[in-house]
């Protein structure tokens, strides 16, 4: 999660009234990054792990395994399959096909009982908690995998740094810290390895172009454009703070992370205002 975009900003208020020219970077190249990967990721439209790969061929993390409800003695579950043509047709391609993109995805929610009733409890349940906003299950299938926008963004933040500060002894630390954010996505099952490494590729061009595109537009050197600049980190903090946690079981590691980030923006800025 240290990839999310809010919490990578809200660090990098550590560099407020020191390196504004970093800062101009970092919006620059955060733009670029997030334009290239949320437009390849609408264009490509990939599905994740998840949906693909069966029960036995993937192990999640996060979140946890859904629980299947108590069947209602009030619907015919049977007949809700049969009611409409697309289910009807999934059902009959389960039956027919294990290995069928229907038998892989609804067989692991059905919890492995084959049968058109516990089909129309599966499906009954699913559509039901998706309609509530409430469905956890692992097993949710979900698209736009290809590129990792996690890994473009924690890629794009290290070499950033590395650009600005140009310390070679700190490359191998970022670097290990990028790939340690990236193979986490593949780790807890929501990336492929090839959506990780385009979006490390993505995130590094997008600070070196970001970078160069800075060092070509003085806002950052004028009075009002560093003190707009020096805002972004503080609000990212404030924003991570008084959102719903993308991940309830991560929640805490949210408020640490924006109390911090207001804590650096604060110091900041009064570093900044003592400079004016």
């Amino acid at each position: 999660h240290v990839g999310e975009i809010l919490v990578t900003v809200s660090l990098f208020g550590l560099f407020i009234g020191k390196r504004s020219k970093l800062l101009w970077s970092l919006v620059i190249s955060m733009a670029l990054s997030v334009l290239i990967v949320q437009g390849l990721k609408h264009a490509v439209d990939a599905p994740r792990p998840p949906a693909i790969l069966t029960v036995d061929e993937i192990h999640v993390i996060v979140p946890a395994f859904r629980t299947l409800r108590s069947p209602d003695p009030a619907i015919d579950y049977t007949q809700l399959i049969d009611a409409r043509p697309d289910t009807a047709a999934a059902w009959r391609n389960i039956q027919s096909d294990p290995d069928s993109p229907e038998a892989r995805y609804w067989v692991p929610r059905m919890g492995g009982v084959v049968t058109k009733e516990q089909f129309g409890i599966a499906f009954a349940q699913e559509t039901l908690e998706l309609e509530r906003g409430t469905y956890r299950g692992i097993y949710r299938p979900s698209a736009r995998s290809f590129p990792s926008g996690h890994t473009a963004t924690i890629a794009c933040a290290l070499t950033l740094v590395m650009l600005h500060f140009r310390k070679r002894k700190w490359a191998w630390g970022l670097a290990l810290a990028a790939l340690a954010v990236g193979g986490s996505r593949i780790v807890v099952g929501v990336h492929w390895p090839l959506d990780v490494a385009v979006g490390g590729l993505i995130g590094w061009a997008g600070a070196v172009v970001g970078t160069w595109i800075s060092h070509r537009t003085p806002i950052a050197s004028t009075p009002m454009g560093h003190r707009v600049i020096s805002l972004l980190p503080g609000l990212a903090a404030l924003v991570l703070l008084v959102r719903k946690p993308v991940y309830p079981d991560i929640a805490l590691f949210e408020i640490i992370v924006g109390v911090a980030g207001l804590l650096l923006a604060a110091t900041g800025l009064w570093r900044l205002s003592r400079k004016s």
